[in-house]
């Protein structure tokens, strides 16, 4: 039985949640105000794999219990048993930090996507023996890498959609 879940960051997903709307806002306006073959064609192409991100990031979930860890995509799941792990290791690119679970049949990678990504960490650090956790893991444990150009990101993006809605609606 898993006791902790760990899902994206809602400061991720719910400004994603108003990006995939306002895309649908905008190939609607374009499909209904005879916008050109070219233009529904780049916004159903853009907004295809915007709407499988924002998919995948609210189903996307890690849980921990005493039997082991869940790692939970769209349309995967994978249950690793706490001996199965032979190794953690830990990246960080900039300000984004990855967990790279390792086991004989593979390896696993969980971002600092997460919420609760310290609690994440020292749920994985209580449940292995010290020499299969790197001291980076342990570091980020302590001190976890905070990353919020994702959500900069995303907030450059609304404002940039708002702006080609504006057009679309009020010809100036």
């Amino acid at each position: 039985m898993y006791q902790n879940i760990y899902r994206i960051k809602r400061s991720f997903v719910i400004p994603l949640s108003l990006v995939v709307f306002l895309f649908l806002v905008l190939l609607l306006l374009s499909l209904l105000l005879k916008g050109s073959p070219l233009e529904k064609k780049v916004f159903t192409i853009i907004f295809i794999p915007v709407l499988y991100v924002y998919v995948e990031s609210l189903y996307r979930k890690v849980s921990t219990g005493e039997q082991g860890i869940m790692i939970r995509k769209v349309f995967r799941k994978k249950e690793l048993r706490w001996e199965d792990i032979t190794h953690v290791g830990a990246m960080i690119l900039r300000k984004r930090s990855y967990l790279l679970l390792t086991t004989a049949k593979g390896f696993y990678i969980l971002s600092n996507a997460y919420e609760n990504y310290s609690s994440l960490i020292g749920d994985i650090i209580i449940h292995l023996d010290k020499e299969k956790v790197e001291e980076e893991v342990r570091k980020q444990h302590e001190h976890p890498a905070k990353n919020i150009s994702d959500i900069v990101m995303i907030l450059f993006t609304i404002i940039v959609l708002l702006g080609i809605i504006a057009s679309k609606l009020f010809v100036f």
